[in-house]
C-alpha cells in the first residue's frame, strides 16, 4: 500500500470535535494520516493488535481520508484559463498537500490581472501564517512573475 492519504473535511472533522465518535484504533490511525507518509508507514508504525491496513481501508470508504492519486487536478483544468492553471500548477508544486485552500482563492478570483494579484496576495499571507514565511515568500515571488509575465488577463 504505497498509496499516499490525507484527511478530509470529515477527517479533520472528527479530529477536532470527536463528532463521528470514532473508535480508539481507527482515530489513532486517522491522527497519523497527513498526506505526506504513505499507507505502508503508517501501517508500520501501528501496532498489528489495532488492524491499521483494515483501519485504513474503512477509513477511506466512511470518507475520512483520500487517496492523493485521486484528487482531480484535470477537473481543475477544465473550469478555468492557461494564466490559473499555470498559478496552480506552481502552488501544487510548492505545495504538495493541503493545497486546497490556497488553490480556491486562485479559483475564486475573477480572471483579471488585479483580482489574481489580490487573490496572489491573500493566499501567501494564509501560507505565511499557518505553513511556512519562507515557502510563502518564495511562491509569492514566483507567482507574480507569472502574473507579470502573462498577456491572458
Amino acid at each position: 500500500m504505497s498509496k499516499i492519504y490525507r484527511r478530509t473535511a470529515k477527517g479533520d472533522e472528527e479530529i477536532e470535535k470527536r463528532t463521528y465518535k470514532l473508535d480508539h484504533f481507527h482515530r489513532f490511525v486517522l491522527i497519523m494520516i497527513n498526506g505526506k507518509k504513505n499507507a505502508d508507514a503508517i501501517i508500520s508504525s501501528s501496532s498489528e493488535q489495532w488492524h491499521p491496513k483494515q483501519c485504513i481501508s474503512d477509513l477511506e470508504h466512511s470518507g475520512f481520508i483520500e487517496n492523493i492519486d485521486n484528487i482531480p487536478n484535470v477537473k481543475i483544468k477544465s473550469r478555468v484559463g492557461n494564466l490559473q492553471q499555470d498559478l496552480i500548477a506552481t502552488i501544487q508544486k510548492h505545495l504538495p498537500d493541503n493545497n486546497t485552500k490556497v488553490i480556491n482563492k486562485i479559483l475564486n478570483a475573477k480572471n483579471t490581472r488585479k483580482k489574481l494579484s489580490d487573490a496572489i496576495d491573500s493566499a501567501c499571507i494564509f501560507i505565511k501564517l499557518t505553513i511556512s514565511e519562507d515557502i510563502s515568500k518564495n511562491l509569492k515571488i514566483e507567482l507574480h512573475k507569472i502574473l507579470d509575465s502573462s498577456t491572458e488577463v
